[in-house]
């Protein structure tokens, strides 16, 4: 199971786990030797910056770059993803952005029905997928191997059909599952 810490301090911790930060973190993390893996929001205004983003990002040390949607619309998505490949080839950088695609949703949609990566935010507290999900969150980190063993996986699984659903009403060609992920858990917390 894959996991991200969003602060170095918790690396020890979680041997293997990939660190990710913000833009103004790289240039520190990679400074300490880290291999960083910088996390851009994507929202309206940053839309037509994203390429200037992620190679500032690139300068500072980052030797990934993951771009996260938010109220961006479908036909943003696409110029981003061509922007982004753009970025991948000029600055030879990994580059994961946050989307998939309808077809694939459709195609296999038991591999969205899952749990992982666990994230470790900057609190220490370990969350299922991404940040927005702390209503099911496993604890506050002190040994993964507790959190895990004690953990029912069951909720987030229920989560993952409910938006799953949800996106596959979606008709654009790429879609934003941690956006919708996030959002269903928002408006499950509501509905309570």
């Amino acid at each position: 199971m894959g996991v991200e810490v969003h602060d170095p301090r918790w690396l020890a911790a979680v041997p293997g786990a990939e660190l990710v930060v913000g833009l103004g973190d790289v240039g520190e993390c990679a400074a300490a030797g880290h291999r960083v893996t910088v996390l851009i929001d994507l929202v309206p205004d940053t839309v037509a910056r994203v390429r200037d983003l992620a190679a500032a990002a690139v300068g500072e040390g980052a030797r990934k770059v993951r771009v996260r949607p938010h109220g961006v619309d479908r036909v943003d998505l696409v110029y981003v993803a061509v922007e982004l490949n753009r970025v991948a080839e000029d600055d030879a950088v990994e580059v994961q952005f946050d989307v998939t695609s309808a077809a694939l949703l459709r195609a296999d949609p038991a591999a969205f029905v899952r749990v992982d990566p666990l994230v470790v935010k900057a609190d220490g507290t370990v969350v299922p997928i991404c940040a927005g999900l702390e209503r099911y969150a496993l604890g506050t980190l002190g040994s993964l191997d507790e959190l895990t063993r004690d953990w029912d996986p069951e909720p987030v699984r229920d989560l993952c059909r409910i938006a799953l659903g949800r996106a596959l009403a979606d008709t654009g060609p790429l879609v934003s599952w941690y956006e919708h992920l996030t959002r269903t858990a928002a408006d499950l917390r509501v509905g309570c």
